[in-house]
């Protein structure tokens, strides 16, 4: 079953992030490594956390070369230093998004899915994806995983 896409409005975030290196083969474990590490970074920061943790990917995957990602989470206040973690803003605006329910290996259906949605209505992209992780493979069932893929948008005009 195709997940339903729908058009919405984001509000800007204050995150705390961090950038990580990556590749097609090695996303999993990087992904899950930098995970533990802004966990780690922020408890040991004391910054009160707001919301799911998100993942930005960049605009340019390469499948063969490495490429740079940044997982960050919600913050309450900005902050000044921190010699790994970096306070910015994460833009808001229209985002087409879907909400994947299962395993995260299975997320190519739902990012399929929304890449024939952008053909079929002549849409654009206006910027890197965004994972947000609803909730944790810590706290649920890995077929329970839901994750919402927001894709910045620029709508056709008919």
């Amino acid at each position: 079953m195709s997940p339903k896409i729908t058009v919405e409005t984001v509000a800007t975030q204050l995150v705390a992030g961090l950038d990580f290196a990556t590749t097609t083969a090695t996303l999993p474990a990087d992904m899950a490594a930098a995970i533990d590490d802004l966990r780690a970074h922020t408890a040991e920061a004391q910054l009160a956390t707001t919301g799911p943790i998100i993942a930005v990917y960049a605009e340019e995957m390469r499948p063969n070369l490495p490429w740079t990602c940044e997982v960050c989470v919600p913050v309450a206040e900005a902050f000044v230093e921190h010699p790994t973690l970096r306070s910015h803003e994460l833009p808001g605006g229209v985002v087409a998004t879907a909400t994947h329910a299962g395993s995260y290996t299975d997320l190519k259906s739902t990012y399929s899915a929304i890449f024939d949605w952008f053909a079929e209505h002549g849409h654009t992209y206006a910027g890197a994806p965004r994972e947000i992780y609803l909730n944790s493979p810590a706290d649920v069932a890995e077929d329970q995983l839901l994750t919402r893929i927001e894709f910045p948008v620029v709508l056709a005009s008919f």
